[in-house]
């Protein structure tokens, strides 16, 4: 029987809704078929992604396979499940060209290419797969998974809310959300979601090592205590969630009970990360108990761990390279400049290395609502493309005005949309700390802009540095050896210092020592050469970190806390382990008149 063609009303109709209407009539299948030709032509239409997930069976693609198709697809599933990456590559391609509507076996090649190192290769195979079975939630996850490995936490975002509208009552779905989302530093939304992942899959460690991650980055301390309790009888003894718990009594400064749970851990059971946590961890516990050589040993084990993770054999560090190319050429800054103009917001940029107290400053400064800050964002990178290390002051002499004015109107917009807000007035702050760095091209584009360089002992900073395990990257990747540290902290301030001569920056100093033995006789005079007053509210800052969504620097469990001057020479009890690193440091040490 012949079916009629159908109206134009019909065929200009939008699809989604055509297809519910057939669906509703009965014709489930040739529905589900369209709501796949408009995926495949359109693959975030979130509505045919929801409208095909409510097509039942009839929302994948009709597949028999027989014969040598059936014995192949058996093959990869074995494999899959067995993590044999190498047979699934070998089997996988022949039988989607024979059968390219195999979306399972799609998504399993384009796993074993990603396992397997093959990024690019698996993002083409996992895209073939949605666009032939976008109902299947396993390539959106496993694509999510992929992503945000990668980095383009966006991107992963938007393959979990794939998952999320194919099947919303998967626990992996509301997991790759969440993970994603607190990558995004949207953390109160991905703790929503990996809440919803261990309702969904309680036996699942991964979902509550994801889950305490989010609570203790919130600071949900009674919640973390919770929710451990909870983890840890679902899933008794996980090394993971141990870990967690380790990590709880240390902020809780239980260190001996911290210790004695590390102790239970044995950390070849933990993935690599995990591992130099493990060490960071007990690190903290010793130095707390006033253990200095055994703390500072187990921070180099922390440090070698992350080396061997992100640090390529024979690598030229390329922050080392840069910031030595510029200090090559930094005693000609400022030759040849024209006139810049001087008219709209003159920032207020917030440096000095990293571990020096900028977050804790940051915070007390948010508590004044003429100020908008912005922190460890690197929006500098809009004065600066297309200026190399080598050369700098040539290129930037180079500038045209309307370059700069181009550059610093993109500078401000990208200040505005990373505040989420217009400034309306409020003084701009850009806290970066290595912004010491690119001195140059500020003072270039805005040359009545303020510094605030905040200072701390050269000793103290370097070994916080050492302590400290950053997320990795070329810059934080030369606190990983003491001796190292030291010659970035020379190198960076021998920059530094040069810039502030050259081009005559206006920079008022504050010290750390200072702020945390009086906050606001310290905070007065900086707020006075930025042109504000002094407000009572800035003195409740664990308020104003309270109040922020998330906290971009490891110092987030410092500044919600009282102030402490525990960290206050902590080198003294060091100074053996940092004998590598004194000779280098001395002159700053004299220089910042910390020798008196």
């Amino acid at each position: 029987m012949s079916r009629s063609p159908m109206s134009s009303a019909a065929t200009s109709m939008d699809p989604v809704i055509q297809a519910l209407q057939m669906a509703e009539a009965g014709n489930q299948s040739d529905a589900a078929a369209l709501l796949r030709r408009v995926l495949a032509k359109d693959s975030r239409n979130v509505d045919a992604r929801r409208a095909l997930a409510g097509m039942g069976a009839h929302a994948r693609p009709a597949l028999r396979l027989f014969g040598v198709d059936r014995t192949a697809a058996d093959a990869i599933r074995a494999a899959m499940m067995a993590n044999d990456w190498q047979t699934i590559i070998a089997q996988a391609p022949a039988l989607l060209e024979r059968q390219p509507l195999a979306a399972d076996a799609a998504n399993a090649l384009g796993t074993a290419l990603r396992m397997t190192g093959q990024n690019n290769k698996a993002l083409r195979v996992y895209e073939h797969a949605l666009r032939v079975d976008p109902a299947l939630p396993d390539t959106y996850i496993n694509l999510s998974s992929m992503l945000q490995q990668a980095g383009q936490a966006q991107a992963a975002a938007e393959a979990a809310r794939g998952a999320l509208d194919v099947a919303p009552a998967m626990a992996e779905s509301h997991l790759a959300m969440g993970l994603a989302l607190y990558d995004l530093d949207d953390v109160a939304d991905a703790e929503t979601h990996l809440r919803r992942a261990t309702e969904l899959a309680p036996k699942k460690f991964l979902t509550w090592d994801a889950l305490c991650r989010a609570l203790e980055r919130l600071n949900k301390l009674d919640d973390l205590a919770r929710t451990l309790n909870a983890a840890l009888h679902h899933c008794p003894g996980q090394p993971l969630l141990l870990l967690h718990k380790a990590a709880m009594l240390n902020r809780q400064k239980d260190d001996e009970a911290a210790l004695d749970v590390l102790n239970r851990i044995d950390p070849g059971a933990l993935p690599p990360h995990s591992r130099s946590v493990h060490s960071e961890l007990r690190g903290r516990a010793l130095d707390a108990l006033d253990r200095p050589a055994e703390a500072f040993d187990a921070f180099a084990r922390m440090n070698a761990i992350q080396r061997d993770l992100h640090v390529p054999p024979n690598h030229e560090n390329i922050f080392t390279r840069m910031i030595t190319g510029r200090l090559d050429g930094a005693a000609r800054i400022g030759e040849g400049w024209s006139v810049t103009d001087t008219d709209g917001p003159q920032p207020v940029f917030m440096v000095g290395f990293p571990r020096s107290g900028t977050t804790l400053l940051d915070t007390i400064l948010r508590g004044h609502d003429g100020v908008a800050v912005v922190e460890e964002m690197p929006m500098v990178a809009q004065l600066n493309r297309g200026i190399p290390s080598l050369g700098e002051n040539a290129a930037l002499a180079a500038l045209p005005a309307e370059a700069i004015a181009e550059r610093r109107a993109a500078y401000l917009a990208s200040f505005e949309q990373t505040l989420g807000a217009a400034l309306n007035g409020r003084l701009p702050v850009d806290k970066l700390p290595l912004n010491l760095a690119e001195a140059g091209s500020i003072a270039r584009h805005f040359p009545k802009a303020r510094f605030i360089l905040s200072l701390r002992h050269p000793a103290d900073c370097v070994l916080s540095c050492f302590m400290q395990n950053f997320k990795p990257n070329e810059a934080m990747n030369t606190f990983l050896d003491i001796e190292q540290a030291a010659r970035t902290y020379d190198t960076l301030f021998s920059l530094w210092e040069t810039y502030r001569a050259r081009l005559g920056l206006d920079v008022v100093e504050i010290r750390y020592e200072d702020l945390i033995g009086d906050l606001q006789g310290a905070v007065e005079p900086v707020l006075n050469h930025i042109g504000l007053d002094w407000h009572d509210g800035m003195a409740d800052y664990r308020k104003s970190a309270a109040a922020r969504p998330v906290i971009r620097t490891p110092s987030y469990k410092q500044v919600t806390q009282d102030l402490y001057d525990s960290a206050d020479g902590r080198w003294r009890r060091y100074e053996d382990m940092l004998a590598p690193a004194m000779p280098i440091l001395q002159p700053w040490i004299d220089r910042w008149g910390y020798a008196l």
